[in-house]
């Protein structure tokens, strides 16, 4: 298994532990390097990435994971690519992110501020006033504005929020494609919710969480 975009290794360390061949790799970069946390125990199991490539052979892994990741790839075409090509025939890609429809930007825990144009007057004012109402995380004993510049300016710089009918249209080039918003939902809560309707499961992750989206690379031709 391998976790694509896999930080400091947390969820590589936790499948390890459950006996699973996992391993990760990331580009580090400058938005989000947590390359001197991963422990000296699992430096051997995480690579690191130049530009898109994932530095793996072809049909490496049976399963690819990303947790959180793609609404920080520039270029999703060319990642989705590359984890095809270093999946086994048949093997499964699953990965949670937020696309554009997603509610709060969940970096800065802003309602719609990754909505705004980059670059834009309108949205360092529009965080503002949500940090000066009370809105907002990692404040980190910033100004207002001082917050709100900074967090607009790394939004501008590391995060890409696209439609859902391009992600769609990204993945389904190499994949069958599979949501499980309503799976995710299940494991999430258990027992409790799961009596309402499978379309307001979907809803309340698609808006409040983001995409649960599976998809499955063609098996070898006989």
């Amino acid at each position: 298994m391998l976790d694509y975009g896999c930080g400091a290794g947390q969820i590589v360390g936790m499948l390890r532990r459950m006996g699973i061949n996992a391993h990760g790799c990331d580009v580090f970069y400058e938005g989000g390097d947590y390359s001197p946390d991963i422990p000296e125990s699992l430096r051997p199991f995480i690579q690191r990435m130049e530009g898109t490539r994932i530095p793996c052979d072809a049909g490496s892994f049976d399963i690819v994971l990303s947790n959180q990741v793609f609404e920080h790839v520039p270029d999703m075409r060319a990642e989705t690519a590359e984890i095809a090509r270093v999946l086994k025939p048949g093997g499964v890609t699953f990965n949670l992110f937020p696309d554009r429809g997603v509610w709060r930007e969940g970096h800065c825990g802003v309602p719609f501020l990754h909505r705004f144009p980059k670059g834009s007057t309108a949205r360092i004012y529009y965080a503002a006033l949500a940090r000066a109402l009370g809105v907002g995380l990692h404040k980190e004993g910033k100004s207002v504005m001082q917050w709100a510049r900074d967090f607009c300016v790394w939004l501008d710089n590391w995060t890409y929020y696209r439609p859902m009918a391009e992600i769609e249209q990204a993945f389904g080039a190499h994949f069958d494609l599979q949501h499980a918003e309503e799976e995710w939902f299940r494991a999430r809560f258990a027992d409790r919710l799961t009596a309402m309707p499978l379309t307001l499961q979907r809803l309340i992750v698609r808006k409040f969480a983001g995409l649960v989206l599976i998809g499955i690379k063609a098996p070898l031709q006989s």
